[in-house]
């Protein structure tokens, strides 16, 4: 092969394209059946699903401007050939867009590694409850504390028994999707694979006894719903005396400080997106589409259907509060450990020689180049360095110049096709 036309490919390969979520069958599904998921919703989900949210019609009228020219764009200039291009807003809602999870992901891994985890083995932690205790957790939200609660009370009981007296810590993030988007509250965790003392000397953990750690988290969690006057003491009885109790803890092996990438990969595991556009699909060859979610796992592949209102109602209930916390700190990692150990540590400083701290911010464009190993900033015309140079909030503005350079702001996406035995109609 022409190693000067293998060069050109892989540069064009390796240049940013904006996205196009109106392609999506995600945002198909929310354009097309968002006002009916709303009217229909008490008559057909409420049963199952509760009341609908305010917060659920809020993330998804947010989609549905991500990514969208006509709601607001950034416009980028080459510093060479002033060659410009427009990049549109992203909607930054949780658990919903997976492009915004993505980008929110890796700012949280590398808060992790960078900012947060002590230079100690840390191990990756799954805390699971049995399918009866599950629909407490899906009807009342405020539960959902209980879980990680349980699951560090768990781990420190564990480590006040093999390590007494010192101090361990925790970073737990709540997922609530299963495999196959149905209901799963678990507790994926970054612990610390031991505790430190009161000097600061980091003791290692020789072993994990795995079967006591999954009996405290069960003892935890059923005296937490027993208090909340959820179960009574009888339930309790009964789901002891199971042979399989339904309670499970997963440990895996201890992350070493040195292998940044485990770190930064499991890190970036806990904040994942619960839905993967990579395993929808929209069957539109029967009497009415349906949407087929697909489950990869373990060399078996398995899969659910769905009529579209039927999906969006089985999202909506992994879409979190305005100002529900989904990630949480515990032991040395908390935030009231972390700001005594940094007030203990400050010295005075003159006030000439003072110089506040400044992070440096986390551009749209960094997130980008990290997850898909591009530069989204890259002038496509001569390869020069863009900047950006403007924001653009007004449509008529927005329209006027999308004309000028001749492209389209914003395109409805296809309608779902339904087919019938003697006609072939669109639904919108």
């Amino acid at each position: 092969m022409d190693s000067n036309r293998w060069s050109s490919t892989r540069a064009r390969a390796a240049r940013y394209a904006r996205h196009r979520p109106e392609d999506s069958t995600l945002y198909r599904l929310v354009f097309h059946n968002r006002e009916t998921l709303q009217y229909s919703w008490q008559d057909q989900f409420q049963a199952e699903f509760g009341a609908l949210r305010d917060e659920v019609l809020a993330a998804f009228d947010k989609y549905l401007n991500c990514g969208i020219l006509l709601h607001g764009c950034a416009r980028a200039v080459c510093q060479e050939c002033h060659h410009s291009e427009l990049i549109a807003f992203s909607c930054k809602r949780r658990c919903l867009c997976s492009s915004c999870d993505a980008k929110r992901a890796v700012l949280f891994a590398e808060h992790l590694q960078n900012e947060l985890l002590l230079p100690y083995p840390h191990s990756h932690q799954v805390y699971t409850i049995p399918k009866r205790l599950r629909p407490f957790f899906k009807f009342n939200r405020k539960l959902h504390s209980h879980l990680y609660q349980a699951a560090f009370g768990a781990w420190s009981d564990l480590i006040d028994d093999e390590l007494p007296g010192c101090q361990t810590g925790a970073v737990m993030a709540l997922h609530t999707a299963g495999d196959l988007l149905n209901f799963h509250p678990h507790v994926h965790s970054m612990m610390l694979h031991g505790a430190t003392d009161q000097a600061g000397v980091f003791h290692p953990l020789d072993s994990i006894k795995t079967e006591y750690l999954t009996k405290r988290f069960q003892h935890r969690i059923l005296e937490a719903l027993r208090k909340e006057q959820l179960i009574e003491q009888g339930v309790i009885d009964n789901m002891l005396a199971w042979e399989h109790s339904g309670f499970h803890v997963f440990v895996g092996q201890p992350i070493k400080h040195s292998d940044s990438d485990a770190r930064l990969f499991v890190s970036r595991y806990l904040k994942k997106s619960p839905v993967s556009l990579k395993r929808m699909e929209i069957i539109e060859t029967g009497s009415e589409p349906k949407v087929r979610y697909h489950k990869i796992k373990d060399n078996c592949a398995e899969h659910r259907d769905f009529t579209p209102l039927q999906f969006l109602a089985a999202l909506s209930q992994h879409i979190p509060d305005r100002w529900e916390q989904t990630s949480r700190y515990f032991g040395v990692y908390s935030a009231r450990t972390r700001g005594a150990k940094r007030q203990r540590a400050q010295s005075f400083t003159p006030l000439s020689e003072f110089q506040p701290k400044q992070k440096p911010s986390k551009s749209w464009a960094a997130c980008i180049k990290r997850i898909f190993e591009v530069d989204p900033l890259v002038c496509p015309k001569c390869s020069g360095q863009m900047k950006i140079k403007a924001f653009i909030l007004g449509q008529s503005e927005i329209e006027r110049i999308t004309k000028s350079i001749g492209i389209i702001p914003w395109r409805a996406p296809p309608p779902l096709a339904t087919r019938n035995s003697d006609t072939l109609n669109f639904a919108a």
